[in-house]
């Protein structure tokens, strides 16, 4: 009996070797977009750490860097990573999920990273508050009115760019529903402009109508943080995506299956994720009942958040590792008439 194993994967091996030239390309372009969010995190630490040494201190929040010098960073990066995130597209629809004897549908891995792209831009453009009194070690609501929080000099600053997302977030989702319109609707395929829409019109209301608590708005005695809550959505829906890949079986949306340690790993970052978003809800909660400093001397949100994004980069590390030599469409077999047909294709275009 002849072993063709070996014949078959020098088989596979070659045809992956002799792909041709575009597909090689947008390979490559995979990669490095996945690669991007790692050296984006990277490159975000890097400013926060540079500001922090330069001005000899440590901000309460990562988000607090904002009224640093490394605004420019802090704003670039999280643009950036909303940008490659809209860019990396999958089949989108619904992810089903086994639970028991029933399925959890959920949107794919796909819309949710759509979706958390919604945010990422209002982390960077609506930024936390500054203490009225201290420049310092905290980032939560401020005492009386709130309006003192956002400086008056850089109000006008901050409308301009939100009025900037809000049209530009209009255009994009005018653009999809025009792509999208003949193609056959999905499951949760509204949730992404359906969102963006609520979320423009609210940011609107929020940023030139009633503004006299911007960035905060309120809800009776409450005052909650634009900021914040963009945050927690753009983290929330992220930390589902990695658990939907560490416990979802063979992934439509995977050429390259994850391994089962890859799935373990991805199980415990979703976990970490979440426990991470608690964590931050929590001190967002207590600071309500005006405890500002829950760990006295010790700066826990740029504790929570610069775990959040550690474990960001290693999800994208760890998939970009997985799907290194992913294939990214399917070729025909070597001698078949749909092979000759790709040939005579590319010598065309050629």
């Amino acid at each position: 009996m002849t072993d063709t194993t070996n014949g078959k994967i020098a088989h596979q091996q070659q045809a992956q070797d002799e792909q041709p030239d575009f597909i090689s390309a947008a390979l490559k372009t995979h990669r490095y977009l996945r690669l991007s969010f790692v050296f984006a995190v990277a490159a975000l630490f890097i400013g926060v750490i540079i500001a922090s040494v330069a001005g000899g201190y440590v901000k309460g929040s990562i988000s607090y860097y904002y009224w640093t010098p490394a605004r420019n960073v802090f704003v670039g990066v999280l643009i950036a990573a909303s940008l490659a995130m809209l860019a990396l597209n999958g089949r989108g629809g619904a992810a089903k999920i086994p639970l028991g004897k029933r399925t959890l549908k959920l949107p794919s891995p796909s819309t949710l990273l759509d979706f958390a792209a919604i945010f990422g831009p209002l982390i960077a453009i609506v930024p936390t508050d500054v203490k009225a009194t201290e420049q310092g070690l905290t980032t939560f609501t401020c005492e009386g009115t709130e309006q003192t929080c956002l400086p008056k000099a850089a109000f006008p600053e901050v409308q301009n760019a939100v009025l900037t997302y809000i049209l530009t977030l209009v255009v994009i989702v005018a653009v999809m529903l025009i792509v999208q319109r003949k193609e056959k609707r999905k499951r949760f395929g509204r949730l992404v402009p359906v969102t963006a829409a609520i979320t423009a019109v609210a940011l609107f209301l929020f940023t030139f109508v009633a503004n006299g608590a911007f960035p905060y708005f309120r809800i009776g005695p409450w005052s909650f943080s634009i900021h914040y809550i963009a945050t927690f959505l753009f983290f929330a829906a992220f930390a589902t995506v990695v658990w939907i890949r560490g416990i979802r079986d063979n992934d439509p949306e995977d050429r390259t299956p994850a391994s089962v340690t890859q799935k373990l790993w991805y199980k415990i970052l979703a976990i970490a994720m979440a426990a991470d978003i608690l964590f931050l809800v929590g001190l967002a909660v207590v600071a309500q009942f005006g405890i500002e400093d829950a760990i006295p001397g010790f700066p826990e949100v740029l504790f929570g958040e610069a775990v959040g994004l550690t474990l960001f980069a290693v999800f994208w590390a760890m998939q970009t590792r997985q799907r290194w030599d992913e294939r990214i469409t399917t070729l025909p077999e070597p001698g078949t008439a749909a092979a000759a047909q790709l040939r005579q294709v590319l010598a065309t275009a050629a």
